[in-house]
């Protein structure tokens, strides 16, 4: 289960984890908009989450276009790119927050 928080409070529950989608598309497809800008292909960098700590090791490595839209502070700080964002497990519970 996914929860999306945006300033504290909730705005989507996603009830399943996927590892074939991305983070994205977990709030796709219950239309919550999460400021993509470019179809999910990592050009706009509009799609900023941020990942509880604890979560960060289960998500798929940080990708080159993440790296050039975040700063080493940012991906320290656990904001990722809910496009470039795969699960790696499918038993997972946790909350992010949206930019």
């Amino acid at each position: 289960m996914i929860r999306f928080l945006r300033n504290d409070a909730e705005v989507g529950v996603v009830d399943f984890c996927d590892e074939n989608l991305n983070l994205l598309a977990h709030a796709q497809s219950i239309e919550l908009d999460v400021g993509s800008r470019c179809g999910g292909h990592g050009v706009c960098g509009g799609d900023r989450i941020q990942i509880p700590e604890h979560i960060l090791s289960t998500l798929s490595a940080v990708t080159e276009m993440e790296r050039r839209h975040l700063s080493d502070a940012e991906l320290k700080d656990g904001w990722r790119l809910a496009c470039q964002c795969y699960l790696n497990g499918a038993d997972l519970e946790f909350c992010v927050a949206l930019k």
